[in-house]
């Protein structure tokens, strides 16, 4: 019983940990995140009311956040939870500018997505985007860039012009007997 009371005893140390790093990677990003849409950034430190502003800046519905406590109803509460937060992402995706599957990652890996919208260059758009005039593409071009640059020219493609020899009428031959078909 020692054993497994030691065990579980370093393996809490670890987890805090990670979970220190992730709070604080998380925090940061909610700091740049609420400057961008002009609330103080010392929100995001706060641990359930930096989830109340972010509810309160992407939705327009602060007291949002409350419906992941059904996290805490076996099984059918997780289901809840996991839309609920799903609902939440795909808020911040349309508020700051982002594609809608950016929803899924909000959704899972919140922490680390949240420090990309607050240190990249997006916008914030308001409550669920309504203030963002840009084009579907615009939208995209803004978030997806797939430009690759070079130092080296380009290179030029060889192009081998192939002749074909001509072909006279005596060349081509033609059996139409149906003697040699196998049967």
């Amino acid at each position: 019983m020692d054993q497994l009371l030691a065990a579980a005893q370093e393996n809490s140390t670890a987890n805090t940990g990670m979970s220190t790093i992730w709070f604080i990677i998380g925090a940061i990003g909610l700091w740049k995140m609420f400057e961008k849409a002009g609330v103080e950034g010392w929100a995001g430190l706060i641990p359930f009311y930096r989830d109340y502003k972010l509810c309160e800046v992407t939705m327009g519905r602060p007291w949002f956040w409350l419906r992941e406590l059904w996290v805490v109803v076996p099984f059918v509460g997780w289901i809840l939870a996991l839309y609920y937060k799903y609902q939440i992402g795909m808020a911040v995706a349309k508020s700051y500018g982002k594609p809608e599957g950016w929803a899924w990652v909000y959704m899972f890996l919140d922490a680390v997505f949240y420090a990309i919208t607050g240190l990249d260059d997006s916008s914030y758009y308001g409550i669920y985007g309504g203030n963002d005039t840009r084009t579907g593409e615009a939208r995209e071009a803004k978030t997806v860039d797939f430009d690759v640059l070079k130092d080296t020219p380009p290179v030029e493609p060889v192009v081998e012009e192939v002749k074909a020899e001509p072909v006279s009428e005596t060349d081509v031959e033609f059996d139409f007997n149906q003697d040699d078909v196998a049967e």
